[in-house]
């Protein structure tokens, strides 16, 4: 019986692709440094149902481009020929094709996921708009976000609304939100949650149409095996006294709907509420997105 091991080698004797992604126009491109070898194809195969989806190669044996618009959700294997996964030494994916991907409205997302071995498969989700948070800054008392809408495609300049739901209790806050087609700024006031009990609120952009969760799940982190990411690098959001995990929508903690009060100065005081914004940033409970 031939291995999973076995097949890998046989297709890095056919070439290791350098280029495997999905671009914005769901078309999966490939690229080999040498040709590959005459009569081959690309075959996508759904791990699930056996449904398969096939191309040929370009004349040159170099390149192959196969449209992933309407594969149903799931893992997709991508095999050269009938029968010999793809091996790639590329990661699959970059932040700015992340976003430019998720910059256009959809329901469905497909990305290229690189296993240790070097096989390249397909994960294909259905999705959600969501307002994907880029930079997190907590100062005196406040707390000033910007981000862009992922998957609801532009949204034209005009009211947009930030807005905070307590999980119990009934809570509601919001602040206006600027918009100004692909990106949005807000900024919230902690003082704002010592009016209600303590509880942990989530986070809304609403912009038109759009019901937004606040969250990072664009970033360019690999998740691990724990579910756990570690920490992403340059562009994505630093959140003071959270913590990055798969289910990374964002929340404001009960600590910040209660701050501690100092000696000498009230519960509403500016002073001590903006003590306590610079630790109030976290993720929400696994399961609660």
């Amino acid at each position: 019986m031939t291995t999973i091991p076995d097949r890998c080698e046989k297709s890095d004797a056919r070439g290791v692709a350098d280029h495997c992604r999905v671009g914005a126009d769901d078309a999966l491109r490939i690229r080999w440094p040498r040709p590959a070898a005459e009569g081959e194809r690309i075959v996508l195969r759904h791990e699930r149902s056996g449904e398969v989806r096939a191309g040929p190669l370009s004349d040159d044996r170099r390149s192959a481009v196969l449209t992933v618009a309407g594969l149903a959700p799931g893992r997709w294997d991508v095999l050269l020929g009938a029968d010999h996964p793809l091996v790639t030494d590329d990661p699959g994916f970059s932040f700015d094709g992340l976003r430019e991907y998720a910059g256009r409205a959809r329901d469905r997302a497909v990305r290229v996921v690189r296993l240790p071995d070097g096989r390249a498969v397909l994960d294909v989700r259905e999705v959600v708009p969501h307002a994907e948070v880029e930079e997190v800054h907590p100062l005196d008392g406040e707390i000033g976000i910007t981000g862009w809408p992922a998957y609801a495609g532009p949204r034209p300049g005009g009211a947009a609304r930030l807005v905070a739901v307590a999980r119990e209790g009934g809570g509601r806050e919001t602040w206006s939100a600027r918009l100004d087609g692909t990106a949005f700024d807000a900024r919230l006031d902690v003082r704002a949650f010592t009016r209600w009990e303590p509880s942990l609120w989530d986070l809304w952009l609403d912009a038109g149409d759009v019901h937004a969760r606040l969250a990072t799940f664009l970033d360019d982190a690999p998740w691990s095996t724990s579910g756990r990411a570690r920490r992403p690098r340059g562009r994505t959001p630093r959140a003071p006294g959270g913590s990055w995990t798969s289910r990374a929508g964002w929340s404001i903690p009960r600590s910040a709907a209660s701050p501690s009060t100092p000696p000498g100065r009230t519960r509403d005081s500016p002073a001590s509420c903006a003590g306590r914004a610079r630790t109030c940033w976290s993720p929400p409970a696994p399961g609660s997105t």
